[in-house]
């Protein structure tokens, strides 16, 4: 019998849901946590330095003074260069004009799109392992060096005087309470943890691992024990601040930590455990959206950012790898 159906009859309209889904992580834990500069060169520089060793010798009755101490003689400059950070978008006169579903302007949402792509480059660059580099033409831009190589990942920067650099950090493999310890003690006994308050950026990995402490204290003692308000109907059992014998970290899950460019791969075992006091993001030039001409084809244009990230002491932080 002959009839119409749905796959053998034309004109059907389809049903295209007013809806576009963008499941990709956004959340730029380390950029929102550090303080902001303003860099006015392509090379921006600050100075570290150290106290003494203290001294208790004692001094003689009527000793006069006779030798004098250069206090200025471990003081060093360090530097980082900008990078310039950019995505670009252009749509077509026609599209501009149909009837898209989902989007209101495919320009504007282009452009919506284009910020959240720069913000997630900016992240993952402060938080990779690459050193910095000067701009050379032929291919080599400018580039700022990231935190993991600020603290030695790879080798320790040459520029980084020994009294500086890092010395907490853990690359055994899975994290117990022992070996985060560890590493939050070398931290303590490198600077006293001046800042007062530490931040761990985790990865998903990292972030399990420490959640699991209070367990694996359970399974070697045989018991687990929860105290927490019945009326929530719920049990915690992830750790979002931890409080050890060297202070409080606040414990913050991230998916761009030791990434590579233009990678997807997520280093899920990745760490680092910054002092918020010692860490600046130096801009010089905001980030700022520009329409570039219609040249006939269709509006378009691009966000730029050019900034670079200021590690104020190495020694103020930590890493696991």
């Amino acid at each position: 019998m002959a009839k119409s159906t749905t796959y053998n009859t034309s004109g059907n309209r389809e049903d295209l849901t007013s809806i576009i889904s963008v499941l990709e992580p956004e959340a730029t834990p380390f950029v929102s946590l550090m303080k902001k500069g303003k860099a006015t060169g392509t090379f921006f520089e600050y100075q570290v330095d150290k106290l003494n060793s203290p001294e208790f010798d004692g001094v003689e009755e009527g000793e006069d003074v006779t030798a004098f101490k250069n206090q200025s003689a471990d003081r060093a400059r360090i530097g980082n260069y900008i990078q310039k950070f950019r995505d670009t978008f252009m749509v077509s006169d026609i599209q501009e004009m149909v009837d898209t579903a989902g989007v209101a302007s495919e320009f504007a949402n282009a452009e919506s799109k284009a910020v959240r792509n720069v913000k997630r480059s900016i992240e993952s660059a402060f938080c990779s392992s690459q050193d910095r580099q000067a701009d050379s033409g032929a291919g080599a831009p400018y580039k700022t060096r990231g935190m993991l190589k600020w603290l030695g990942v790879g080798g320790q920067p040459s520029d980084v005087p020994a009294f500086a650099q890092n010395v907490a950090n853990d690359t055994t493999g899975t994290q117990t309470e022992a070996t985060f310890n560890s590493v939050l003690q070398e931290l303590y006994e490198a600077n006293g943890m001046p800042g007062g308050q530490l931040t761990l950026l985790a990865g998903p990995s990292l972030k399990q691992e420490i959640s699991n402490f209070s367990r694996q204290l359970a399974a070697t003692n045989g018991t687990y024990t929860v105290n927490q308000d019945a009326e929530s109907k719920k049990i915690t059992l992830s750790i979002s601040v931890y409080e050890g014998d060297f202070g409080l970290v606040n414990i913050a899950p991230s998916l761009f930590i030791n990434r590579t460019s233009g990678s997807d791969t997520v280093d899920a075992d990745a760490g680092l455990l910054i002092d918020p006091e010692y860490v600046s993001m130096m801009s010089l030039k905001a980030e700022s959206v520009t329409e570039l001409e219609n040249q006939g084809g269709g509006r378009r244009g691009f966000v730029d950012v050019v900034a670079g990230l200021a590690c104020l002491s190495p020694v103020a932080h930590g890493y696991f790898n």
